[in-house]
């Protein structure tokens, strides 16, 4: 619920501090163009509104103002590990998107040995397959070999052929 200052006899919200500006009307120049490290940052913290999304992602005016507070906090100085360390003790560790606790790298160690098997075995089917198309003999077919003997079989058919060409 907002009140204008003027119902209590104070300054309208036009001359309030920095400080209380809304995060969507915040445009300070600490908080201007590319901030590296940022980003990282923003996609480890859950938004704590709703739980549900990133804050690098999601739109919300508390998530707007964390992105505000990493970008002004990373511009002073600060490191990405102190800042991480303050959201997890102002928001509790639900507030990491990966928690400690979480199995996820193991489940990427598991595929990472998968798909290493896969590929092995791959490898090795190409291989055998190579080894099937080759002569049994090892030897090369020459480019200017001779034409092997024709025997009867091979006389019967031309003769079948020139029969049908006839027609």
């Amino acid at each position: 619920m907002s009140f204008s200052g003027a119902a209590f006899g104070h300054a309208p919200a036009s001359a309030a501090p920095a400080a209380s500006i809304a995060p969507e009307d915040d445009y300070g120049e600490d908080i201007q163009g590319s901030v590296p490290g940022a980003s990282a940052i923003e996609g480890r913290l859950m938004a704590p509104c709703c739980w549900t999304q990133t804050i690098d992602i999601h739109d919300s005016p508390i998530s707007l103002s964390m992105r505000h507070e990493i970008r002004r906090r990373l511009r002073n100085g600060e490191t990405a590990e102190a800042i991480q360390a303050s959201f997890v003790e102002r928001y509790g560790p639900k507030i990491m998107a990966v928690q400690e606790s979480s199995q996820l790298k193991n489940v990427f160690i598991g595929l990472s040995v998968v798909m290493g098997g896969a590929g092995v075995a791959a490898a090795m089917m190409i291989g055998r397959w190579r080894k099937q198309s080759s002569p049994k003999d090892g030897s090369k077919p020459a480019k200017d070999a001779p034409e092997p003997k024709r025997d009867q079989w091979d006389e019967k058919l031309d003769a079948e052929l020139k029969d049908l060409d006839k027609d």
